[in-house]
Parts: C-alpha cells; sequence; structure tokens
C-alpha cells in the first residue's frame, strides 16, 4: 500500500446480505476517508546561483556587442524611411509657410509640418493600442512570426516591450532627425537676416553672444544637474499632458522641439563663426557631435511620455474604463513614462557630466 491509506467505511448492498467483497457485484461504496501521514516532510530544492566565471561573463559582452549592429539594422529597418519623410515634409512646410503666410511663416511651417507627420503618428498609435499585449513577435531562420496571446496579463518581458514599441519609436526618431536636419541646413546656407525671420518664434535670438567657454568645467555640476532635470521633467510632463489632450499632440511635440533645438544649435554655431572668425563646419560639426548624446537621450524621454499620452488616449476612447483592456492599457501607459524617466536621468546625467568630455574629444579634433 502506498503512503495514502485508503478505509472503506460502509457498504450497501442491493439485497440485504453479508458483505462479501469477492462475491457481490454490487455493492456502492458510500463513504471513503483519506489518511495522510501527518509526519512527512518535504524538501525544497533550492538551486544555488552559479558563479560566473571570467569567460561567462566576455561570451556576454561579446554577444551584447555583435548584437548592437543587428539591434541598430532593425530599428533602422522599423521607421527609417521617416527620415526621409521628414526631411520632404518639412521642406514642403517651408515652401506653402512660405508662399502662403509671408508674414509669420515659422509658425505656420510648424503647423504644416504637424498635419503632415500626424497621420503616421496616429495610425501606428492606433494599431499599438490593439496589439500590445496580445501579440510576440518570434523570429526563426530570417522569417518574422507573429504569435497571438490571449491573456493580457503575462510577465513583464523587456524583449517584447521593444518590439512592441519598437515601430512607433522609430518613426517618432527619424521624424525629429529628419527635421532637425532641415532646419539645420536653412540655417547654415540662407543669410542670417532670413534665418531671423523664419526662426524668430523657433528659438533665434538676436542678443545672442556665444562664448569661447561652452560646457560646465570649473563649476559644481551637482546643482546644474538639478536645474536641468526639473527643465527637462517639466517637459516631459508637458508632453504627455499634451499628447493625452490633443490628437496632433505627438507630432506637434516632435515638430517643435526638433526645430527649437536645431535653431539653437545651429545659431549659436553660425554666430560663433562670425565672431571669432572659425569656418562653419568647424564649429557646427563638434558641436553637434559633442550635444548628440544627451539630445537624443532627452528625446527618446519627451517620445516615451508623448507615446504613453497618445496611448493611453486611445485606450480612453476605444475601451470601457472598467474593463481588463483598459486597465492592461493603463498599466502599460505606466511602463512608458517610467522609461521616459529612466532616459530622462540618463539624458540629464550625460549632458552634465559627459558633455565636456565629448566636446574635448570633437573639438579638439576640428
Amino acid at each position: 500500500m502506498s503512503d495514502d491509506q485508503i478505509k472503506i467505511h460502509s457498504l450497501e448492498t442491493s439485497n440485504d446480505e453479508p458483505y462479501v467483497p469477492r462475491e457481490n457485484k454490487h455493492g456502492k461504496i458510500t463513504h471513503i476517508s483519506v489518511i495522510e501521514e501527518k509526519h512527512k516532510k518535504i524538501k525544497k530544492v533550492i538551486k544555488k546561483p552559479k558563479t560566473k566565471t571570467i569567460s561567462d561573463i566576455l561570451f556576454i559582452v561579446l554577444k551584447f556587442l555583435h548584437n548592437i549592429p543587428k539591434f541598430f539594422a532593425s530599428f533602422l529597418n522599423a521607421g527609417g524611411k521617416s527620415i526621409y519623410y521628414g526631411i520632404i515634409g518639412t521642406m514642403v512646410s517651408f515652401i506653402f509657410a512660405l508662399l502662403l503666410f509671408p508674414e509669420n511663416p515659422g509658425i505656420f511651417a510648424v503647423f504644416f509640418a504637424t498635419l503632415f507627420i500626424a497621420p503616421f503618428i496616429i495610425n501606428e498609435t492606433n494599431l499599438n493600442s490593439l496589439l500590445v499585449g496580445r501579440t510576440r513577435r518570434v523570429e526563426k531562420n530570417g522569417v518574422t512570426l507573429v504569435n497571438f496571446r490571449i491573456k493580457d496579463n503575462e510577465k513583464f518581458s523587456l524583449e517584447d516591450f521593444y518590439e512592441e514599441n519598437k515601430k512607433l519609436l522609430s518613426i517618432h526618431f527619424f521624424f525629429f532627425i529628419g527635421v532637425m536636419l532641415v532646419v539645420t541646413s536653412l540655417i547654415a546656407f540662407i543669410p542670417a537676416e532670413y534665418s531671423a525671420s523664419l526662426f524668430n518664434n523657433q528659438g533665434w535670438s538676436e542678443t545672442l553672444l556665444p562664448s569661447r567657454e561652452i560646457g560646465f568645467e570649473g563649476v559644481n555640476k551637482w546643482p546644474v544637474f538639478k536645474d536641468i532635470l526639473i527643465n527637462n521633467a517639466s517637459v516631459t510632463i508637458v508632453c504627455f499632458i499634451v499628447s493625452l489632450v490633443f490628437p496632433l499632440g505627438a507630432a506637434l511635440l516632435i515638430v517643435w522641439n526638433a526645430m527649437y533645438w536645431a535653431v539653437s544649435f545651429s545659431q549659436y554655431s553660425l554666430f560663433y563663426s562670425a565672431a571669432y572668425g572659425t569656418g562653419l563646419i568647424y564649429i557646427l560639426l563638434p558641436l553637434f557631435l559633442s550635444v548628440g548624446l544627451h539630445t537624443l537621450i532627452e528625446a527618446i524621454a519627451y517620445f516615451f511620455s508623448t507615446m504613453s499620452g497618445s496611448l493611453l488616449a486611445t485606450g480612453l476612447r476605444k475601451e470601457k474604463i472598467d474593463s481588463d483592456r483598459f486597465f492592461y492599457i493603463f498599466k502599460y501607459c505606466i511602463t512608458l513614462l517610467i522609461f521616459a524617466v529612466i532616459f530622462l536621468l540618463i539624458g540629464s546625467f550625460a549632458e552634465v557630466f559627459v558633455f565636456d568630455f565629448l566636446k574635448n574629444i570633437f573639438f579638439g579634433l576640428f
């Protein structure tokens, strides 16, 4: 008999005769009790984490480095065409703004560029609100397959999260780069007085006095980091609120931030070149390389924030507030905001503590 013992307490028979186990085939069991051993002990096997050797760590590092080109190729493939759309859309927007509204072309260029970019952002956001948490991309033998899932509450996976948001994030990113390229090129090639008229509402300042000493060398960087972090956090909050309230909010913020940063960096380079007799390319290129790291990281933080607001707005419009699906979308938006905060912290830190290092390298090369 096994560890568990089974007792038959009583039996009923159809003919009221004494019970004989071998002869009576019509017996009916009326009660069964299971008696378990009281002192049975179950030992839990605890697996000790395996200590990583130097070879294991080296293998992980090499695998990470090997996957970097694949990551960028995948990111470029997801939305790389958006950079061309961004360039064409911005150029067409400036042409229409100059022809139709010559007195204030800058603001209307932002308006037209926003209208051009908005359908790409809105369509992908609507698709994301439908598919997040319900699909998983699997790549096998060079072929990408999509698995559909029923449950919305599976354990969080960073890989799935990246795959779900890769295309939308890349669209934001490459549109942003496209707008910046057009604005920088315009300021570099047209006369300064035309740039002043074109971008007087996008950060252009006639009183700008460029200094040879740029950066944060020789100052206490922690108070500067605090101020920059507070400023960037306020922009992140504005991005979330605007994209939540206005359907075109995400596209508007992409265009506005890209133009503002491009005008700020390009005007500084232009005025620096005129003031100190330096060729424009010798200040413009190293400056963009120096500020590029923290600028793009902070931009990604803003993208995550706008994606969160847009997705939540779509969820409010399409799902019932008391439904499980809306609750999942709400949690998903919180996750996007957490990533926005992470990139915000990294970008602010890079702006204060890494910029000087990059500036010394790139300005030293030129």
